[in-house]
């Protein structure tokens, strides 16, 4: 199987893409637009991954998304073969994630990151501006072909939610997630701030 995808320039290229850019899922349109590559030929590519579990596919909104398997077997070789020549990619959805206003702290959840059970995808912890976050949430949607669930909070409501043990909290942690800016540890309540 390694020689087979080592051996073709379009699926080193695709495994390359997914173990070097963040692991989260993608759709087909939005692979296609980075890598440019037909959807066709992706398709078949991807159908031949998910087939030898290299990927997990899922679907959501009748949008099918891929993400990388990290428990497949042969992971650490395939990382090593394919990957060796490269460095990550930094993933432009986290790019514009940063970008939404003055943020303490974003992570990705629920499809984003495979787990599409989860009630959302983006919790983001800070002050957004919300003409930003409608621009993004509707290039997101046409970049992947599904909404985002997100979710704001301020920095103190944030913390309080996580030292108490918040379930809504509790479901993103404790899953799988990817953290796309995180400055929420070490930081204290204002004064007079509710604990």
């Amino acid at each position: 199987m390694l020689e087979d995808i080592l051996e073709s320039n379009h699926k080193s290229e695709v495994l390359a893409f997914f173990l070097l850019a963040p692991e989260r899922s993608f759709s087909i349109k939005e692979l296609s637009k980075r890598l440019h590559i037909s959807d066709s030929i992706l398709q078949g590519i991807l159908k031949e991954f998910d087939k030898f579990s290299v990927i997990i596919s899922f679907m959501r909104e009748q949008q099918m998304l891929y993400i990388i398997n990290q428990k497949h077997k042969l992971l650490p070789e395939i990382k090593l073969s394919v990957t060796k020549n490269h460095k990550a990619l930094e993933d432009e959805l986290f790019i514009a994630i940063r970008k939404l206003g003055e943020i303490q702290g974003a992570f990705l959840s629920g499809a984003l990151t495979g787990q599409p059970q989860l009630p959302v995808d983006l919790l983001i912890v800070g002050k957004i501006n919300l003409t930003k976050l409608d621009l993004f949430l509707q290039n997101c949607k046409k970049m992947m072909g599904i909404e985002i669930n997100y979710s704001i909070m301020t920095l103190e409501e944030f913390q309080m939610r996580r030292h108490t043990f918040d379930r809504f909290l509790k479901d993103i942690f404790d899953y799988r997630h990817l953290v796309v800016l995180d400055h929420t540890q070490g930081s204290k309540p204002k004064k007079g701030a509710k604990k």
